[in-house]
Parts: C-alpha cells; structure tokens; sequence
C-alpha cells in the first residue's frame, strides 16, 4: 500500500492504495472532476474532506456530505464534480471484487447488491471507515484486520443502503446478460486498442444501434461508450502495472495518438495521473495523504 502526494505540481494529487482480499481499497486526494466513467467492480466511496462534490448516478443525485456516502454497482455509470473552489476533495474508495462478492453471496445466501446509491451513514459506519483509513495509512505491516474490517463495513454499508423501500427488486440480483451483449463485450475487450465504432459492433452482434444502447441501458445501467471507456481504462492500469512498459508506450498500444491525450483521459476517469497510480500500485513511494495524519 503506497502513494504519491505530489505536492510540487499545481494540481496536486495523493492516491494511497491497498490490496485485500474484498479488492482494493483507495485513499484519493483530487483537483480532476470526474467524467461519467463506469467499473467492473461494485464501489463504495466515503467523502473525507476537502472541496465539497456531488455525483450524478443515472438519474439520481448524490450530494457527498458527512452522513452521506455513494454506492454504485458494477458498471453503473456515474461522474464526479467538485462544487466549491479549486481545492482538492478527498476521499476513501473500495473496489469490490466481484469474485470476492460472488463467494460472499454463495457463503451467505444473500445479495449483496446496492439497490440505492445514497448511502446514509450514521456513527457506526462513520467510525468504521475512519478505522480502515487509520489502518491504510498506517505503516505497520502486516495490516492485521484490515480484511475483516473492511469486509464488515461493506455488509453494513449494503444493509444502510437497502432501509428504504426498494423501487425494483430485480436490482438486487446480479444481471443476466443477454447473449448479443456478452458478445459486444468480448469484441470490445478484444479490440481495446483498436479504433473500431460501436456501430460495427452492433452491427457484429446482430443488433440496430438503438437496440445495442438499450441493452447497455436496461441490463448494466450504463451506455456502451462508458463501458468502453472503463474497459481501456482496465487494460491501462493492467499495463501500468506491469513492469518495463514505458507510458509513452502504453498510450501508444492502446490507440492514443499522443502521451497527453492517455494521460488526459486516465486522470478524468480515475482522478489521478498514470504516474501516480503506477508509483501507488508497484509500491515505490509511502504512503502520505495531504491534510491527514499518518
């Protein structure tokens, strides 16, 4: 678990990151807002502190404040602005890992589905998230606990978010997908680097292009631009995790004309430059987040 804080740039950025056993958990000090983006994992964000911000999840609105966190599931589309000033917001992320999630749902019988993204958050799940960041940014290791810990807020977190009435109870089962969208998403994965237009791929699965965005809309809440997107930006942590690829060549193999313009796009889905989740996930800096103690 590492980060950068990058305190000599002008728009300067922290990103701590830990790996578990429930997936990832991040702490993300941020200048960028965020463009509709979307994940394969489920996600839990806890506002911190900083510049206040508010993010927009399909229809609804979800004002960031200390009693109010944000729950989206996987591939569900949604942004993130900051609404006062040009000061940083922080916040505490997790990125659920389906196969984590998958084995929980088969233990306990359960779904474990957000079917609001308003998380109300009272003292219990306040302290607990405090707890996790204490034991993130910690430099003791091994972080004894930290998989229990995170893995009870999580199931706290699902629970405060299904009190109120749920509009469609088909949210809280996982998706079916229909044949025909299966196949547009392995087209897609295969052609990560490729400049090939969505229209083709519809046109590959057998689908009319307003049929192939209905899909996209009523079974992963989400437009198969924005699943696109979150696919490259999969594959560009995939990369610049990986030793030896050099960031210019990472942009280049995956179809960006120029460094800038990768480095653009993975800071406006994600809040951070390639370089600084690169030195975050291999682990060559230490963890300091601006404004919070260690």
């Amino acid at each position: 678990m590492t980060s950068n804080a990058g305190k000599g740039d002008k728009m300067a950025e922290s990103y701590a990151f830990y790996e578990g056993t429930f997936g990832q958990a991040i702490v993300l000090e941020t200048r960028t807002d965020l463009v509709a983006h979307a994940h394969s994992e489920s996600q839990i964000v806890f506002w911190l502190g900083g510049a206040r911000a508010q993010a927009n999840v399909g229809p609804e609105v979800v004002r960031y404040e200390e009693n109010v966190g944000l729950a989206t599931n996987a591939y569900q589309s949604h942004d993130m602005t900051r609404l006062d000033g040009t000061g940083p917001a922080v916040f505490l992320v997790f990125m659920i890992s389906r196969k984590w999630l998958n084995e929980l749902r088969q233990a306990t019988g359960r779904p474990f589905v957000f079917p609001s993204s308003r998380i109300p958050i009272d003292a219990g799940l306040r302290q607990a998230c405090w707890q996790v960041l204490d034991l993130i940014l910690s430099a003791r290791e091994p972080q004894d606990g930290l998989n229990g810990l995170v893995e009870q807020l999580i199931s706290a977190t699902i629970d405060a978010t299904a009190r109120g009435p749920v509009a469609d109870p088909k949210r809280l089962l996982p998706p079916l997908l229909d044949h025909r969208l299966r196949s547009a998403i392995t087209l897609m994965r295969e052609h990560v680097s490729d400049k090939i237009a969505l229209d083709e791929i519809a046109h590959q699965v057998g689908l009319s292009r307003a049929h192939f965005f209905t899909l996209f809309r009523d079974q992963l809440n989400t437009s198969p631009q924005v699943f696109w997107s979150a696919v490259r930006v999969e594959e560009a942590m995939r990369r610049l995790i990986a030793q030896g690829a050099s960031l210019t060549s990472v942009a280049l193999d995956l179809g960006f004309s120029a460094p800038s313009n990768f480095s653009r796009f993975f800071k406006e889905h994600t809040g951070v430059s390639p370089s600084t989740f690169r030195r975050a996930a291999v682990g060559a800096m230490p963890a300091t987040v601006t404004g919070l103690a260690v």
